[in-house]
């Protein structure tokens, strides 16, 4: 493979093993090839460009994004705050361009810009509101917009509406929104979902559930195999607490009586299936995956679905927060466990890189 990486190693404890091992229910665990270390961010956004051994992150508190090699080094690191050229006012999505570009969504200015993984300022264009952009982009760059009226059940319709902006000139080639359902969910709630590139849709809902919408309107839903109703334990919580806390420093509060509150429900509440809203996507070969609450202490886990079926997961270890696939390598950004030497009591974060073509579903 052009680009691979294989050679570069660099944990700071033993890797896991490097065959393919399926052991209960279809877990596997790829092979690991390399990590880089990155900063903490609020941001858990990922994009691999388009040489497989080079990802970028935001980092939220700078109001940049880096990208980095798989061998650790930095590639570059660009962006500051502001409205001109190369600027953000709130850098929130990722996504790559087919050139070894990268792409970032700046929710604040409602603007794309391109850039070169160096930083190098390539193009910018107004997007939709509130617009989530697909893992990749070309001429045009596509991607969801969410009505939050819908998801939060004040009105009927359509949770978003995908829509395809020219690049060079702003347009909106494409617009269409997603189906309303009803679907037969007992619990009623359906969250988030993402087109499907061959046709249709898959959205995530309460309860462990998944809907894989066809391109004629006909529904599967199913509730995840792998999904066990789970209470969040005290690193659960420790870590809710601390997202709580930085909304509030985000927007001069200081600790509320509201975040106690939120966090006796959630300890009080089952985890959900997905882990967040965001971390699900097609594959080239059209498998669906998404990033699960499972576990996500030494390990976590990645389940895929071929043709609305579920066929295996993928085991990672440390906590995952986002991730992203590109030919056969995966990279995911994890929180690493607490040790020792963190004095601060804060995780570590990293990108890692798996080789997933030895994967019996990847074949």
């Amino acid at each position: 493979m052009s680009g691979h990486v294989r050679a570069f190693h660099s944990w700071s404890s033993p890797p896991p093993a490097v065959r393919v091992t399926p052991w209960d229910r279809g877990i596997f665990a790829p092979e690991f090839i390399s990590t880089a270390a990155v900063p903490l961010s609020e941001s858990e956004e990922v994009t691999l460009l388009a040489d497989e051994g080079t990802a970028c992150v935001i980092d939220s508190y700078e109001g940049q994004v880096r990208c980095v090699a798989a061998e650790g080094t930095v590639v570059g690191v660009f962006g500051r705050e502001g409205e001109g050229p190369g600027e953000f006012g709130d850098p929130a999505y990722l996504a790559r361009g087919e050139a070894g570009t990268v792409g970032v969504v700046d929710s604040d200015l409602g603007r794309f810009t391109v850039f070169e993984p160096s930083g190098a300022w390539v193009s910018d264009v107004m997007l939709p509101d509130v617009f989530q952009p697909f893992p990749s982009f070309g001429a045009a760059v596509s991607g969801v917009s969410l009505d939050y009226m819908v998801m939060l059940g004040r009105m009927s319709g359509s949770l978003m509406t995908r829509y395809d902006v020219d690049l060079a000139s702003g347009e909106v080639l494409g617009q269409e929104e997603s189906p309303p359902g009803p679907w037969d969910i007992e619990c009623g709630q359906v969250i988030h979902g993402i087109p499907d590139p061959a046709e249709g849709w898959a959205f995530v809902a309460c309860e462990g559930h998944l809907i894989f919408v066809g391109g004629a309107g006909d529904a599967t839903v199913l509730r995840a195999p792998m999904y066990v109703p789970e209470l969040p334990d005290e690193r659960d919580v420790a870590r809710r607490e601390e997202e709580l806390l930085a909304l509030n420093r985000s927007q001069g509060f200081p600790r509320t009586p509201a975040i106690d509150e939120a966090l006796e429900s959630y300890r009080a509440t089952p985890k959900h299936y997905y882990l967040s809203a965001g971390e699900q996507l097609f594959d080239a070969a059209n498998r669906y995956w998404i990033a699960t609450q499972r576990d996500q202490h030494e390990w976590s886990y990645l389940d895929v679905y071929e043709n609305a079926a579920y066929v295996g997961s993928v085991r990672v270890r440390d906590r995952l927060r986002a991730f992203d696939l590109l030919g056969s390598t995966l990279v995911v950004l994890v929180d690493r466990p607490v040790g020792p030497d963190d004095a601060d009591g804060i995780p570590d974060r990293a990108l890692d890189w798996y080789d997933i073509a030895d994967l019996p579903f990847a074949r």
